[in-house]
């Protein structure tokens, strides 16, 4: 995957077809991409969305294929889900706050698993070198 020097954030649709993409893990069409999603909003509105992601460069057209009696393009993330992560965690390190509180609200959660808390320990070693 591409190292990407800017902060990306993605808004709610944005986000689920990049859920899409990272979960899947193979280029999709924008109708593969819908019925994942599986939401009328999905079938409506998937081209903008996609367009919009490509602008930011958070997707890439992997190929261009036969799909049906036509040719279309599949996506893939040009981003991991990895690294979208730590540039949200590092849009707060950037405004000077303390990521304690990201911390605080994820551990004050009641139903976090042991699975949940190994996961949080090492993103924040890989976050912290440590």
């Amino acid at each position: 995957m591409k190292k990407n020097k800017i902060v990306l954030y993605f808004n709610e649709k944005e986000e689920k077809v990049m859920k899409v993409l990272w979960n899947e893990n193979k280029p999709l069409s924008a109708t593969e991409i819908a019925l994942c999603i599986d939401t009328e909003w999905a079938k409506k509105s998937i081209q903008n969305i996609i367009r919009k992601l490509e602008e930011k460069g958070a997707i890439e057209i992997a190929e261009i294929t036969k799909i049906g009696k036509t040719y279309g393009r599949l996506f893939k993330p040009a981003i991991s889900a990895e690294d979208y992560i730590m540039m949200q965690l590092n849009r707060y390190r950037t405004m000077d706050s303390d990521l304690s509180f990201i911390i605080s609200a994820l551990l004050n959660k009641t139903d976090i698993s042991k699975d949940f808390s190994k996961e949080l320990k090492d993103l924040l070693s890989k976050y912290t070198g440590k």
